[in-house]
């Protein structure tokens, strides 16, 4: 269950509150994703509130002990956007998942208040998606924009198993290097850090368990004339209460190769963990994947290579496995806004090796 800022409201709360609202369906080309930028800054008239929603239905059957095949009501996730002045703007991002006795559980996923000088500075405050490595910063909570079923085994949000700081609360700077002709970018966060606990949970509200602050810095080169490249690197530190050891100095290292096109993906990642007590026990692990989809028309078939390397011993991660996978797939998108994708994956997770499964989902935008 999410323990971070969450709220509770009948089923029928929410369908009353949908109602009241005008809702503003995205025109998106079909599985290419938004960039970070448009995420954090969706456009609005005035004080004029936008929303987008975006949804999904799915269904799953997996060879793994104790699954069984199944459908579920996937995320419900909203885009919440206005401009409060010229250069100042909000937006939010709140997920709602069905819980027991047909009532609805809200997530505030991202909240941020966005002051914009120019392109070269803008700054932020508020809850956001990390800025470590390339899915992270660009994949978000709608599916809809997700070519695979599932975000790489790295990126799982915290609540799902994640073994990263995916969220964060604090403040984040960000635009183009001057002189650079908007070629590279840069982007500098510093924030309360992922809180953990006995099951890994982050800890109520976002709030810091000590004084350290969580920073992060990453550099992305994307030239016009190379259209759709995109090559960059993050570096995220923190310094995490750990009872046993009394703090861990926590550093994530990423690299990232990018080719994006309406109708080509090519992505490629690799992400180092590194984990120092103060007994001087060090741990290491590796993670990374390789996405590849084209486009015909309305077909989509892709493939994705998906590897995390953790070692058991691994403090505050190493109970959450390894994982090493190969997804092929296809997605289909017969209208816009809507789009179906049937993939089959083949895993080794843990002590569990050669694990079939298959997996569909309906996403769509209203």
């Amino acid at each position: 269950m999410r323990r971070h800022l969450r709220l509770t409201y009948p089923a029928n709360w929410f369908a009353a509150a949908a109602v009241s609202l005008s809702l503003h369906a995205a025109a998106a080309t079909p599985a290419y994703a938004q960039t970070a930028d448009e995420h954090q800054h969706m456009e609005a008239n005035g004080s004029e509130l936008v929303i987008k929603a975006f949804g999904a239905v799915e269904w799953g059957a997996s060879q793994r002990q104790d699954t069984s095949n199944s459908f579920t009501v996937g995320q419900l996730a909203l885009f919440v956007s206005a401009l409060i002045s010229e250069r100042i703007s909000v937006v939010a991002e709140m997920v709602m998942e069905s819980a027991v006795n047909t009532r609805v559980v809200t997530d505030l996923e991202r909240l941020l208040l966005t002051y914009r000088l120019d392109d070269h500075f803008q700054i932020s405050a508020g809850r956001y998606h990390t800025a470590i490595g390339f899915y992270n910063a660009t994949f978000h909570h709608g599916a809809y924009f997700d070519t695979v079923i599932g975000r790489p085994r790295v990126y799982l949000f915290e609540d799902e198993g994640g073994v990263l700081p995916v969220h964060d609360v604090g403040l984040s700077v960000r635009g183009a290097v001057p002189r650079s002709g908007s070629a590279l970018h840069y982007v500098a966060e510093v924030g309360n850090g992922r809180g953990w606990d006995a099951v890994t949970a982050e800890t109520e509200g976002g709030r810091d368990e000590n004084d350290a602050k969580a920073t992060s810095v990453g550099l992305s080169f994307n030239p016009e004339r190379w259209g759709g490249v995109e090559i960059g690197g993050s570096y995220y530190r923190d310094t995490i209460p750990y009872r046993p050891v009394g703090s861990i100095a926590h550093q994530i290292g990423t690299v990232y190769v990018v080719y994006r096109k309406p109708s080509v993906e090519l992505m490629a990642e690799w992400l180092h963990l590194s984990h120092r007590a103060r007994d001087a026990s060090a741990f290491g692990n590796n993670a990374g994947y390789l996405q590849v989809s084209k486009a015909w028309g309305i077909v989509r078939p892709y493939y994705r290579y998906d590897r995390l390397e953790i070692d058991p011993a691994t403090p505050l991660i190493g109970q959450m496995g390894s994982y090493d996978g190969h997804i092929v797939g296809l997605r289909l998108d017969p209208v816009e806004r809507l789009g179906l994708k049937v993939q089959y994956e083949r895993s080794d997770q843990g002590a569990q090796r050669g694990v079939d499964a298959l997996r569909a989902q309906l996403v769509f935008v209203f």
